[in-house]
């Protein structure tokens, strides 16, 4: 059997007839469940359930007096369901029918056999299940990020009956998550010699990976009523867009109307999108615009098979770099109206801001059962929390993606967290990962790594970091309710985190989220934040030496401070730094990222020198000066520019960092 993607959760995963009888499922449907987006809107089929299998830490299991007691167990490597025969370990095992659908790892090493059905599918180097060694895997749905020792794997292994998969001479972390099928239902044999029709799928699928999804496969083959909006948005304004009927939207782009971003940083957080369906009082989408398209924070220009800032359009009058959408293509049905209100809640009472969505509709009405797409955030600031929550709602539906912020002050690595999902009332989670990095396709640290179905748009340690994840074939299916969260998982019981997260979901109409409505607290940041960071516009000493910048005009980069010293001169500077404790330093330098500048040379007054800095693209912003011996009180040194340079602040830091 053979189908267009958009059309399979209309006739391929539906019963069969009286019989009862579920249709076959085909290779080549697997793998085009990746980009049927249809799909999602309706709720799971009966018998179908969703899992994972990860190497997390066995001892979160453990129970003692009715409770959990190494809940916070964080030895998530090397950890598998049993031994088998000639050193091998188990990492997951299915019976019945069903598919895996994503295997992530980290440093790959070792061997790697899957058997399906009672036979040998996969028997090779586990690197080579993402290198592209075995087939049909690699590039664009199996990869290795680049430089990091991760590995994803989006490419779907379906079987019949059951399924294991077995390591040897591995012990890092992995997740494989699963979909489980209906008892009785006909499931394709995974092979690496792949059917025509599978080969055909592979193709439409890798398209769409590597180009974005084709007009026709957004459109379901329907043509499509454009809807739209522009409007100047002062502080406290906003605009708002109806569409009547029934319907749904295939293609919800927002883009601003000089096609310009705001001088004032975080200004596209600052502004609130909400969408009402079928005349409901309470929005099923509130979140800040800009995070709602994956970016959080602020705009970081990236594209991804559902959601992307990015999208390449040109108006008249426009230069090629103007002409930009961001956009979300998960489908939206509505079937008694739907209302979209976006509201400029900027503090700053100039900060007006231009914004003009265009929506694709599809007037036909959806079928009846169809679900109602969702999204709403959580923010704890800073988070205290240890299993924050993301999602917590009732009825069935779909979790289909999240959109995580972080803002962490120290360098340290704040991502050690697991995912956990509770589905349908379970005491336990099924679904309990092994870090945040993994569940988000990456490792610990984090990697910008921008692809189909998951990324890093923004990566600062310490500072401000987003990531984004799509569950497409992966969706996590719930019936009667779920309870999703990220532990919040800090060296040293560390309490100083920001944590925002936006989690989308498919759900029934009138289904409530136990999520607070966006408030002015809810979109309030931290500030920048460096440890050891000393302000140098306030301790200049002197005049003359230029001016000062303020943040809403720093390009995009936030200051410490909120300040930064335009040093003109090129004469010597006296500054003083400020420092309670006195010892021995290292002393760095902190600029405004990507501003150029000659050399910034530091010495004692007696013309001692501590070191003198070059311009790098490379630095990001920070510059090691040298060793710096400071008093109780102040020291003063002196700083010579030898072209005009936007001085930040000093870092000082412990010499046995």
């Amino acid at each position: 059997m053979r189908q267009t993607a958009l059309l399979t959760v209309w006739l391929g995963w539906l019963a069969a007839g009286p019989s009862g009888a579920a249709q076959p499922v085909t290779q080549a449907e697997l793998l085009r469940r990746l980009i049927d987006l249809e799909r999602l809107t309706l709720p799971p089929p009966p018998g179908e359930r969703t899992g994972l299998f990860s190497s997390y830490d066995r001892r979160q299991s453990t129970v003692a007096e009715g409770r959990y007691v190494c809940w916070d167990a964080n030895d998530d490597r090397g950890q598998f369901l049993r031994d088998a025969a000639e050193g091998w370990k188990v990492m997951a095992e299915v019976q019945g029918p069903g598919a895996l659908t994503r295997f992530w790892c980290e440093g790959p090493t070792g061997d790697l056999r899957v058997l399906v059905d009672g036979t040998t599918a996969i028997d090779g180097p586990l690197a080579e299940l993402f290198s592209g060694g075995i087939e049909p895997f690699g590039m664009p749905l199996s990869y290795q990020i680049p430089e990091t020792g991760g590995a994803v794997s989006f490419f779907p292994i379906g079987f019949a009956s059951s399924c294991r998969v077995l390591c040897r001479d591995f012990a890092g972390e992995y997740q494989i998550d699963y979909v489980a099928f209906a008892p009785g239902t006909a499931v394709e044999t995974f092979r690496p010699r792949l059917s025509p029709g599978a080969e055909q799928a592979l193709e439409e699928v890798a398209a769409a990976f590597r180009r974005g999804l084709s007009d026709k496969q957004l459109c379901a083959g329907q043509r499509l009523a454009p809807y739209a909006a522009q409007e100047d948005l002062k502080p406290g304004q906003k605009l708002e867009l109806t569409i009547g009927g029934a319907g749904t939207i295939r293609a919800f782009l927002v883009s601003l109307t000089d096609r310009r971003e705001p001088n004032e940083l975080y200004a596209l957080h600052n502004l609130i999108l909400r969408v009402f369906w079928d005349g409901q009082a309470e929005p099923d989408i509130e979140v800040p615009l800009i995070a709602f398209f994956g970016s959080g924070y602020q705009r970081s220009p990236y594209k991804s098979l559902v959601m992307g800032t990015d999208l390449g359009t040109q108006m008249p009058g426009e230069n090629e770099n103007e002409g930009w959408f961001m956009y979300c293509y998960f489908p939206m049905p509505f079937r008694n109206g739907a209302r979209i209100e976006i509201e400029n809640a900027n503090p700053d009472r100039a900060t007006k801001v231009g914004v003009m969505p265009y929506l694709r509709v599809d007037r036909r009405e959806p079928p009846a059962e169809a679900l109602r797409f969702k999204a709403r955030m959580h923010v704890e600031n800073p988070c205290r929390t240890f299993d924050f929550p993301l999602l917590e709602t009732g009825g069935a539906g779909r979790v289909v993606g999240c959109v995580l912020n972080v803002d962490c002050p120290r360098a340290e690595w704040w991502g050690e967290g697991d995912h956990k999902a509770w589905i349908d009332g379970e005491d336990f989670p099924s679904i309990l990962g092994t870090s945040t990095a993994g569940y988000f396709g990456n490792v610990s640290g984090l990697r910008p790594f921008r692809v189909a179905l998951h990324g890093a748009t923004r990566v600062m340690s310490p500072g401000k970091s987003s990531v984004y994840r799509w569950h497409t074939a992966d969706c996590i299916d719930f019936r009667t309710s779920i309870r999703l969260t990220l532990e919040n998982w800090q060296y040293n019981r560390a309490d100083d985190v920001y944590y925002g997260a936006v989690v989308y979901w498919y759900g029934q109409p009138g289904a409530p989220a136990a999520f607070e409505r966006v408030t002015p607290q809810v979109l309030t940041l931290p500030g920048l934040r460096i440890p050891g960071a000393v302000e140098i516009e306030d301790n200049i000493v002197g005049e003359n030496w230029g001016n000062l910048l303020k943040e809403k005009y720093a390009g995009g980069s936030e200051l410490s401070g909120k300040l930064a010293a335009v040093v003109t001169t090129a004469d010597p500077l006296p500054v003083d730094i400020p420092w309670a404790q006195p010892g021995r330093y290292r002393l760095k330098l902190r600029v405004v990222p990507g501003r150029s500048f000659g050399t910034v040379s530091v010495a004692y007054p007696d013309g001692t020198p501590i070191g003198t800095v070059e311009y790098s693209r490379q630095s990001g912003g920070q510059y090691t000066v040298g060793e710096i011996t400071l008093q109780a009180g102040r020291t003063r040194v002196i700083v010579t520019c030898s072209s005009t340079t936007v001085l930040d602040c000093w870092i000082v830091e412990p010499l046995d960092r």
